[in-house]
């Protein structure tokens, strides 16, 4: 995947949300509960460090639906 420039903000935010996206499909092949409670952990924190560098009339991205049952 090519991102463009790294020092364009958009470009920046495309990779967090490719990065976000990965962990999320990640956590659903992943058997053990711990490091899918981290994968998913990291990816609401990237999607917090996103919502911030959006500023405050972004909302929440829910395109990636809930988060997995139990690892709320």
């Amino acid at each position: 995947m090519n991102f463009g420039r790294m020092d364009d903000p958009q470009s920046v935010i495309a990779h967090m949300r490719a990065r976000v996206e990965k962990c999320r499909r990640l956590a659903k092949y992943i058997n053990d509960p711990r490091t899918t409670k981290a994968l998913l952990q990291m990816a609401n924190d990237g999607e917090a460090d996103i919502r911030k560098l959006e500023g405050p009339e972004a909302k929440p991205d829910d395109r990636f639906g809930p988060t997995m049952p139990g690892f709320e």
